[in-house]
C-alpha cells in the first residue's frame, strides 16, 4: 500500500498512522532545499528515492526529524 506506514516510522513517530510532514529534501551535491510539503509515506518515500532524494526532513508533533530513505523504506 503506498500510503501506508513503515515498520521504522511506526517505531520512529509511535504510531501506525503517522504521516509527518516533508519539509525539506537532501539531494548530495545540491544540499537541502524545501519541499511541497507532502506526507511521508512508503509511496512518497520510494518517489523521492527515485528521483535521487537520499534525506528527508519531516516535522510531527512540533518536533522536526532528519530521515534516511534507505531506512525508511528498510533496503
Amino acid at each position: 500500500m503506498p500510503d501506508s506506514v513503515t515498520s521504522y516510522g511506526v517505531a520512529k513517530f509511535g504510531s501506525s498512522e503517522a504521516r509527518p510532514k516533508i519539509v525539506g529534501v537532501y539531494a548530495g551535491a545540491g544540499g537541502w532545499k524545501p519541499a511541497e510539503g507532502s506526507r511521508l509515506t512508503k509511496g512518497t518515500a520510494a518517489r523521492l528515492r527515485a528521483e535521487g532524494i537520499t534525506m528527508v526532513r519531516v516535522r510531527w508533533h512540533f518536533r522536526t526529524h532528519e530521515i534516511l530513505l534507505r531506512r525508511y523504506l528498510g533496503g
